[in-house]
């Protein structure tokens, strides 16, 4: 029997079939996430959490609009919102105690292309417990005070060793595959082997959640620079609790106290009336850059923090985790489930180290910026930095900057891209056919592109008459294939895509949902009985560069596998023969292919 760790692959030894097929530890939001993914896709599901109850810790306390997507997709975003402050987010920013800018972001109505544009300000351990509920509800639970001690696997799955906290009796878990979302402390990682490459920096901060009593007002965030000092107080909706940051001196060996987060709140804020009370969480801190050297051993995997280490700076860490966990939710479901090809998971480190990697690169710039003390960066962030922060474009390109909607997976080898051919291009305008002219070719090729986030759209359900989005076709386990029928708008356009809709679904099931996306208002008559989304202004079609009949194949992680123009149910087919298991016939991988699968 080899460990888990073991540098010579999965030894093909038998111990009999697994008892649960995923076990996932770690009860924080990115082990949450996965497990109440995996339970809505019927799998069977064992979390384990070291500790012995839930802790009361803000930590990550930003959820950005690409997250709150991912909750809205779990059924949980109406409760984050509802606990959350994402409107009317005021920060007053001080430099040497003078206050240089008070800035108010009155926050956005949904946009036609995203519906929660929104950052939102929540506690993690509020988040975390949104989830646990939701867990609950689809038939889960954490079980608490259970501890990691050892992983083996074999061909068939993996025997987790778990000691039970306080008598530390030891019991044998047998899961199909494990999953470590246990934090950057991670004893999975420790079990596996795998090592945590990039830097610690020097500088270390302590963290509180406290009351604040005198500060006004006290629906606003507040920043103080001095140099290299630096302390900021973040208020949470509805909460008596604040958290309040304070970066520490040089060489300081004070233990993190209450006293000394109070000594440091008032010489920096300069308000000695403030007082600090009740802490329910002080921590010390210091950043750490890091990125595990890899994603998988076997059948086990890392994923969050103990697969990455960030700067708190843009709040990218816990996104990062839940976004980890949901690349990885459908693929592993359809693996366990027989769908899909065990080297599908391979893609996971694929999509998601890239993805890590730059993330880590911009949060650790952002962090130089902020907390960078050398005389140049202090004088670009007093003079320069902050006033800018008073310009609405600056606003947005920081928010948009740190939102994760952009974040996308074109370079996968999950992804392909079909065009036009020469050969097959009308070169006289018109739409008197499906075909596609020169400028149909050109908004195609400047349009959502595979491997980028699908954007929501406003819609017309043709079937009740109510308006509807994208993302309500786009909610559920399942991968959604959108026909657009483009301006031409004939019926033979129509009987084709009605012939692709009713064979993807009868070959794939319940895998892939199709919907034919209509330019008009007005329902033909060969798409009558199908799923028909009705774009009466052409909006989502213009959105998509869909002006021409095309295809678009969404994952269940909202991201773009395949598209095509025109609508090809012969190119659909190879796709999802390569991708899912027994969909159509063994069609041959089309030779215009690249080396990894993305067609040009």
């Amino acid at each position: 029997m080899t460990r888990a760790g073991s540098p010579h692959g999965v030894p093909v030894q038998r111990r009999g079939s697994p008892d649960v097929d995923v076990l996932v530890v770690g009860a924080g939001p990115t082990g949450l996430t996965l497990a109440c993914d995996l339970r809505r896709r019927g799998l069977t599901v064992r979390v384990v959490e070291r500790l012995p109850q839930p802790e009361l810790k803000s930590r990550g306390k930003g959820v950005q609009p690409r997250t709150l997507e991912v909750l809205d997709d779990l059924g949980v975003v109406d409760r984050v919102l509802e606990a959350g402050w994402s409107r009317d987010l005021r920060v007053r920013w001080y430099v040497q105690r003078e206050l240089l800018l008070d800035l108010r972001l009155p926050g956005r109505d949904p946009l036609p292309d995203t519906p929660h544009p929104n950052l939102v300000l929540i506690p993690q351990w509020r988040t975390e417990q949104v989830l646990r509920e939701r867990l609950v509800e689809l038939g889960g639970a954490v079980e608490w005070g259970r501890e990691l001690v050892g992983l083996e696997q074999d061909g068939d799955g993996v025997l987790a060793s778990v000691a039970t906290s306080p008598d530390g009796a030891v019991a044998t878990i047998r899961a199909g595959w494990v999953v470590g979302c246990d934090g950057g402390h991670s004893r999975v990682r420790d079990l596996l082997g795998l090592a945590l490459q990039g830097e610690s920096r020097e500088e270390r901060f302590l963290f509180g959640d406290v009351e604040v009593d005198g500060l006004e007002p006290a629906d606003s965030g507040y920043v103080w620079f001095d140099g290299g000092e630096y302390l900021a107080a973040s208020p949470f909706r509805g909460l008596r609790a604040w958290q309040v940051q304070a970066s520490l001196p040089a060489g300081t060996q004070e233990p993190g106290s209450l006293e000394l987060l109070q000594r440091l709140f008032t010489e920096r804020s300069g308000l000695p009336d403030v007082r600090l009370s009740a802490p329910t969480w002080l921590s010390t801190w210091h950043s750490n850059v890091r990125l595990v050297d890899r994603y998988r051993v076997g059948r086990v995997f890392v994923a969050g923090d103990a697969a990455h280490l960030h700067s708190p700076v843009g709040g990218q860490g816990m996104n990062t985790g839940i976004q980890d966990a949901y690349n990885l939710g459908w693929k592993l479901a359809l693996v366990v489930r027989g769908r899909a090809p065990d080297r599908l998971l391979d893609t996971y480190e694929e999509e998601r180290r890239p993805i890590a990697a730059a993330v880590l690169s911009g949060s650790d710039l952002g962090y130089r910026a902020v907390f960078g003390a050398d005389p140049v960066t202090t004088f670009l962030r007093e003079h320069v930095l902050t006033p800018a922060l008073r310009l609405p474009a600056v606003q947005r390109a920081i928010l948009g900057g740190v939102s994760e909607l952009d974040l996308h997976y074109r370079e996968s080898s999950l992804v392909e891209e079909h065009g036009t051919p020469l050969t097959a291009t009308r070169w006289s305008p018109g739409h008197d056919d499906e075909r596609a002219d020169a400028v149909d070719r050109l908004r195609f090729a400047r349009g959502v592109r595979a491997g980028d986030r699908a954007p929501d759209g406003v819609l017309e359900d043709a079937a009740t008459g109510r308006s509807t989005r994208l993302s309500d076709a786009f909610r559920g386990p399942h991968a959604t294939l959108l026909l657009f029928d483009g301006e031409a708008r004939t019926d033979d356009g129509y009987a084709s895509l009605a012939t692709i809709a009713d064979g993807v679904e009868r070959l794939s099931g319940a895998d892939v949902r199709p919907w034919v996306v209509v330019w008009g208002r007005r329902l033909p008559a060969e798409l009558v009985g199908r799923r028909v989304l009705l774009d009466p202004e052409g909006g989502t079609h213009r959105r998509y560069g869909a002006t021409a009949e095309a295809l678009y194949l969404v994952r269940p992680d909202g991201y773009v596998g395949l598209r095509a123009q025109p609508a090809s149910e012969e190119v659909l087919l190879r796709y999802l023969r390569r991708v899912l298991a027994g969909v159509g016939a063994d069609v041959p991988h089309p030779g215009s292919a690249s080396p990894t699968g993305r067609s040009r």
